[in-house]
């Protein structure tokens, strides 16, 4: 599989997830997993993780530079956080962040977890962007206002 190819399913799992088609984004993700080499999937979690980081801004606009950003679970007071959860709000955390260095130690930490706790973690990955990006949706079709402005 081409990286072309490779990506244009990563936006159709992320289109798919947002629709709340979970079968077949959890489909097009196996497709990838069963073409990509271990590199290329966590290129695949890098992206994933940049469209979480995208759909940030577009909800809370540009942090200042002394910033970082934190995404905790949506109830703390849940039930323990799930391993594959929270990998994947750490990798999110760690790439908006810009902080690389976390998101390859979280990448090698779950690529070496059993095959299905691996894919678990980039399914959850997935499932966290989706989250983010209908609830900028609707924001926006609540009229909700937009985010501050870039600091150029």
């Amino acid at each position: 599989m081409n990286s072309s190819t490779r990506a244009k399913l990563v936006m159709d799992a992320i289109s798919r997830a947002v629709d709340c088609d979970f079968q077949i984004a959890s489909n097009l993700m196996g497709e990838i997993f069963r073409n990509s080499t271990g590199q290329q999937i966590y290129g695949v979690c890098c992206g994933l993780a940049d469209a979480a980081r995208q759909t940030l801004l577009r909800l809370h606009g540009y942090q200042d530079p002394d910033t970082m950003w934190a995404l905790a679970p949506s109830d703390p007071a849940d039930e323990p956080l799930h391993p594959a959860h929270a990998f994947s709000l750490r990798f999110i955390t760690a790439f908006a962040n810009g902080d690389m260095e976390t998101c390859k130690a979280l990448y090698l930490a779950a690529a070496n977890a059993s095959a299905d706790d691996f894919a678990h973690s980039v399914i959850a990955l997935l499932g966290d962007v989706a989250r983010l990006a209908r609830r900028a949706l609707l924001e926006l079709a609540e009229g909700g206002e937009g985010p501050a402005a870039h600091p150029h």
